[in-house]
């Protein structure tokens, strides 16, 4: 199973430079860039780390330092896993159940985040490289952002400000709060790039109150750097000489400011980088990242997914965006990224305590939801009104039809498997993601797999897809999975004894155990299965017009 590459994106250019407008005690020495990459941590590192961890070592003291970031976070919020004894309110689900859209997520733009008028670019060992002066957003500039992002987020319910509220829950956006190491430089002329990250990868929105911040300062690096403003141009796409670099700056600094916040605004919305994939239906991107070996089982789906770039949430270490990707292009939601963000507006979601206390008949057409004579209990897909977010792509002037549903469950023992049941049509395409890692309101994660298969008329399962962990470990993901045949399809949730790393340095996924490393305590938990379902592209107009709810059902049964 092949693995991705950590660096990537070179240029094919070799600058010798001497920096200039460089401040503090230390001189930079000279330096020929020969390529960069853009770093994968834009999140936390449980939800887009990448699965290239470098050794067996490399992996257990990142799970134990996981294990007890979990425990301090909810040592200090009093907070339980959605679904476990005693839950808080974290999983809060008043707006999940019915037809009303949760209240407006307000966003605070703070320009004034960064403090220090200026900022230290770092040599890979730590030491300090040079330190530059920041750049000031001006009202314009500050104007321009907000009323781009405003303009990513118009169809769903947002509210932006520059002004810090004074009183309710919000989300703070940081701009310009440049940590020591945002850019670093190797000696053999490579820049490390992290444009921003984000505070938690919230699915369903459900703490509205946690930030991002957004770093433009590279372009400022650029410019103070090599006055010329060949660096510039070569790295940005953006033409400058001395005598207009500066006007060309504020340029690029606006353009990657609001991609960069509305990426990372998706972040804590719940959205992640494989959201960025599309149109529905044409698998991964074109740009070779990431890699069908990437995804264990290695995918076996189309490779046409061109395009993936001109969505908010795509990234070069994730789908190959390349710098100007931020700066000379404006980029929008996907499909994808809709439906996650309506989800969390107004989605519908079930717990296993309602599944075993009722017929899931919170409809008053779900006459038919009787439990069935295998004694499971019948759920349905909801219809889910999602706007088209589409500016450029093959389903721009579609109207989104989808149904979508998102089940909370848990695995409490070892060997434990969950199996969910739905009725579908041959052409269709079935996604499913669980959500448990990459959720910090996951106390009890759980690191599971996830199977969907066709029941035949003998009542034997023949699969269809199945993931183990992605390119960004651990939560599986099933994308685009087309359905074979009209009939009954179960999907199964399990807790297998392995993760997958680099152990030797070959370029291939190594099965890690977990059990006889004493992690086995990632074989249960929480989680929760975001469920969704389209037929062809997502929102083609000749998709099926039949408006009755797709059947879905569940049943539990220990192994």
């Amino acid at each position: 199973m092949r693995k991705k590459p950590i660096i990537g994106l070179g240029l094919g250019l070799t600058l010798g430079l001497v920096p200039a407008n460089t401040t503090g005690a230390q001189s930079a020495p000279e330096f020929e860039f020969s390529g960069y990459r853009i770093r994968s941590d834009d999140c936390p590192a449980a939800a887009c780390g990448s699965s290239s961890f470098t050794s067996a070592t490399a992996l257990q003291d990142f799970l134990n330092a996981e294990v007890a970031r979990r425990a301090a976070l909810a040592d200090g919020n009093g907070q339980t896993s959605p679904g476990s004894s005693g839950s808080t309110g974290s999983d809060d689900d008043d707006d999940d159940d019915d037809d009303v859209s949760a209240p407006a997520q307000v966003v605070f733009l703070d320009f004034g985040a960064g403090g220090s008028p200026q900022f230290p670019v770092l040599n890979s060992d730590g030491t300090i490289f040079g330190i530059f002066v920041d750049h000031f957003y001006t009202p314009s500039e500050r104007d321009e952002i907000q009323a781009r992002i405003e303009a990513d987020y118009a169809d769903f319910n947002y509210v932006f400000t520059q002004t810090e509220p004074s009183s309710g829950e919000f989300t703070a956006i940081r701009f310009g709060d440049n940590d020591a190491g945002n850019i670093t430089v190797f000696p053999g002329g490579g820049l490390s790039i992290l444009f921003g990250r984000a505070d938690n990868i919230d699915f369903r929105n459900q703490n509205r109150t946690d930030g991002a911040f957004a770093d433009a300062s590279f372009w400022e690096f650029l410019a103070q750097f090599d006055p010329s403003g060949g660096l510039f141009t070569a790295l940005s796409g953006i033409p400058a000489t001395a005598s207009n670099l500066q006007d060309q700056v504020s340029l690029a600094v606006v353009n990657q400011s609001a991609n960069t916040g509305a990426h990372e605004l998706g972040h804590i919305q719940g959205l992640r980088h494989h959201d960025s994939f599309g149109a529905p239906g044409d698998g991964l991107p074109t740009t070779g990242t990431p890699a069908p070996g990437d995804f264990i089982p290695i995918f076996e789906g189309p490779i046409n997914a061109v395009e993936t770039t001109l969505h908010t949430m795509a990234s070069g270490a994730s789908v190959g965006l390349t710098l100007t990707g931020s700066t000379i292009t404006d980029r929008f939601f996907s499909e994808r990224s809709a439906v996650k963000i309506s989800v969390a507006e107004r989605g519908k979601l079930i717990t296993e305590q309602q599944l075993a206390n009722s017929d899931d008949d919170d409809d008053e057409d779900d006459d038919d939801e009787d439990d069935d004579d295998d004694g499971s209990q019948r759920v349905q897909l909801k219809k889910l009104s999602v706007p088209n977010t589409i500016i450029d792509g093959v389903n721009q002037d579609a109207k989104l039809k989808v149904t979508a549903r998102v089940v909370q469950g848990d695995i409490s023992q070892t060997g434990e498997m969950d199996t969910y049941r739905f009725k579908g049509k041959a052409g269709e395409f079935m996604n499913v993601e669980m959500v448990s890692f990459s959720d910090d309101r996951f106390v009890n994660p759980v690191i599971g797999a996830i199977t969907l298969s066709l029941e035949e008329k003998d009542g034997s399962l023949t699969p269809v897809a199945s993931n183990i962990q992605t390119f960004e470990p651990f939560d599986p993901l099933i994308f685009d999975a087309p359905l074979p045949a009209n009939g009954d399809y179960v999907i199964t949730v399990e807790a297998p004894n392995f993760v997958f790393i680099d152990l030797d340095g070959d370029g291939v996924l190594d099965p890690f155990p977990l059990d006889e490393t004493g992690n086995g305590a990632f074989r249960n938990g929480d989680y929760e299965l975001h469920l969704y379902m389209c037929n062809k592209k997502l929102g083609k107009k000749d998709l099926d017009d039949d408006d009755d709810d797709d059947d879905f059902e569940t049943d539990e049964a220990d192994d």
